[in-house]
């Protein structure tokens, strides 16, 4: 993103202009204030929405995408001593990371909702609309959930992110369509998003699944999109931890019906950054880190650029 959160517990201060009188101010005030602001915002401070629902599924897929978005990821942060789960999961199956200029040559800006609206409709900004983090939408070109379902019509599929403005965007394009067989949750942050996927995963076994992770993104803001910042350098791994946890427990794991996907697992982040911002075109902006791990026996998926991952995913599930 291009604007740090603030607050506390993933509550948006978006009401800066309001005023009030400090000379009486108490904790009695300060928590009528909170709860007033809270009433106001249309995130509240739960900032937990979900449309649809992800009912248990008959019959586990034969096919499965999972592309986990790890926002604000540079390409110098991925390292034995940062991400030790995710280096060494490259290095079982014999892949190195790569990277795509999420920038398309320097034309889209390098902010977060053009990137991944990018990955989820095929498409750069040019397409779909989205230029920037302010962008209202609607998405002008279709989403893969969309294209999967006319390929496959007994398909499912899943968004869960923690970060409203590309929650709306989707959901904003997805919602009231007829027929369309997508659950999305909103949640508070990344343990939220990581509890919603192990308590979602096995029951809802869905043919692609947009999983978005936030926290470095929010920690670079806060200090540097740099592997050297300690902030930064935590949130990268704990991100790591995270992925491990949600690996072991979640993709690794048999359906219900006991039988185990052949599984595509995308992993790519939006941009990079410097200092603590991100939006222009240098290398440490417009350059994002990606892995794509095929299932055994399939051949290697081939990914140039970040427009490429949505059609890899349809091409591989349908």
């Amino acid at each position: 993103m291009n604007m740090p959160k603030m607050g506390l517990h993933g509550f948006h201060w978006r009401y800066s202009a309001l005023a009030f009188n400090t000379r009486n101010f108490t904790l009695s005030s300060g928590l009528k204030l909170l709860l007033t602001l809270c009433a106001i915002s249309l995130l509240g401070c739960s900032r937990s929405e979900e449309t649809g629902q992800c009912h248990a599924a008959p019959l586990a897929p034969v096919r499965q995408v999972v592309i986990i978005g790890i926002d604000g990821l540079r390409t110098d942060a991925v390292s034995p001593a940062l991400t030790p789960f995710l280096s060494r999961l490259a290095e079982s199956r014999g892949l190195a990371w790569g990277k795509v200029d999420v920038s398309n040559g320097r034309t889209q800006q390098t902010y977060s909702a053009p990137g991944w609206i990018s990955v989820l409709t095929a498409s750069w900004a040019s397409a779909h609309g989205v230029v920037d983090n302010d962008s209202p939408g609607p998405v002008k070109s279709q989403t893969v959930f969309e294209r999967l379902q006319t390929g496959k019509a007994d398909s499912r599929s899943l968004l869960i992110t923690s970060w409203k403005p590309l929650y709306d965007l989707v959901e904003g394009r997805l919602r009231g369509l007829p027929g369309l067989h997508h659950a999305a949750f909103l949640r508070k942050n990344d343990t939220a998003v990581e509890q919603e996927v192990l308590t979602t995963w096995r029951t809802c076994q869905p043919d692609l699944a947009f999983i978005h992770l936030d926290a470095v993104d929010d920690a670079g803001h806060h200090g540097a999109f740099d592997p050297s910042d300690p902030g930064y350098a935590a949130a990268v791994r704990e991100t790591d931890a995270r992925i491990r946890r949600l690996w072991e427990k979640a993709f690794a794991s048999p359906s219900p019906q006991g039988a185990t996907p052949q599984r595509l697992v995308v992993f790519v982040s939006d941009h990079g950054g410097m200092g603590n911002k991100h939006g222009r075109y240098s290398e440490a902006e417009r350059w994002a880190p990606l892995l794509a791990i095929s299932p055994s026996g399939y051949p290697a998926v081939k990914i140039s650029e970040l427009v490429d991952i949505g059609q890899a995913a349809l091409d591989f599930v349908q």
